[in-house]
């Protein structure tokens, strides 16, 4: 079976699964439509097995599609970092698909990336944003080469390297803050949680410290965007439970105001990876570059 395996297939399988469509695939690799059906049916008669499902609009992964899916990122990631090694390249030259928290990304990666890019200018990041678990599972999967999550999953196949120590705290708009922190936490029963919905582990840890003070039942205002969600409270709509880091310049503005009754919650933002997998040459360079960027941001912050 491995003979008669090749990149190209690999590589369309791959882009296939990502765009949820043939034609999408088609249009991303510059090939006709029949090229990519080519490709996958050569691909499913190597296997024996039908990868894909035909749905009205675009496919999704059968059984064994999902099976096949792991190892055809690692197929091309080792074919890459053949390439790197026959190449002899001393500057790292690839991409690399890296994947955080939008709350993490947005306070702490303009800062670091212009650097990283004037650095290594041949690297290609692929940023994109998502949950713990989500960057668990992509990361797990070989189909994200670095993660960004706010705890160590304890993972026995993943590495976890600690870059930041945070904390989490209730936030929201002075005259709201101070009015809990009159009348007492029965006013959050009538006061809106922020966050960005059931999957966030920030608003899963928010909804657990409410069950512990009696108040089960809430309402919940869910944003995909850490701005929309800091204009929300600054409105005076609710409350969040959110990364200091993330609300500085907002607490320090006195635009948001924490609750100082309530006790922080302590986070260990870190970088994941495959445990026991050699890293690409400009992987690699990413990683070292994000651990010694953060390492001399706590020794400034601690100085």
């Amino acid at each position: 079976m491995l003979e008669q395996l090749d990149g190209r297939s690999m590589k369309t399988f791959i882009t296939v699964m990502e765009e949820g469509s043939f034609s999408k695939a088609a249009h991303k690799l510059g090939y006709v439509q029949s090229t990519v059906t080519m490709h996958i049916l050569q691909l499913e008669q190597t296997l024996g097995q039908s990868l894909f499902q035909r749905l009205p609009r675009g496919v999704e992964l059968t059984a064994a599609g999902r099976e096949v899916a792991p190892y055809a990122y690692r197929f091309l990631q080792l074919g890459e970092s053949l390439q790197e090694k026959l190449t002899g390249l001393g500057e790292p030259k690839g991409i690399v698909r890296l994947r955080a928290l939008e709350s993490f990304c947005v306070p702490h990666l303009p800062k670091m990336l212009p650097a990283l890019f004037e650095q290594y200018p041949q690297i290609q990041l692929q940023l994109e944003t998502g949950f713990q678990r989500d960057i668990i599972q992509e990361v797990s999967a070989y189909r994200v080469d670095l993660g960004i999550v706010p705890r160590d999953p304890k993972a026995r196949n993943l590495t976890f390297i600690p870059l930041l120590a945070d904390e989490l705290v209730w936030v929201g708009a002075p005259a709201l803050v101070e009015r809990i922190e009159r009348e007492g936490w029965k006013e959050v029963a009538q006061t809106q949680v922020i966050g960005f919905g059931s999957r966030c582990i920030y608003q899963s840890m928010a909804s657990q410290v409410l069950a512990d003070k009696g108040i089960a039942s809430f309402t919940e205002m869910a944003f995909d965007s850490t701005e929309m969600l800091k204009q929300t409270m600054m409105c005076g709509m609710g409350l969040s439970l959110l990364p200091v880091t993330s609300v500085a310049k907002e607490l320090a503005e006195g635009k948001l105001m924490r609750v100082r009754q309530e006790p922080s919650i302590p986070l260990e933002h870190g970088l994941i990876h495959r445990a026991g997998k050699e890293l690409s040459t400009p992987v690699e360079a990413c990683k070292a570059y994000i651990q010694a960027y953060f390492s001399k941001e706590m020794h400034i912050s601690r100085g």
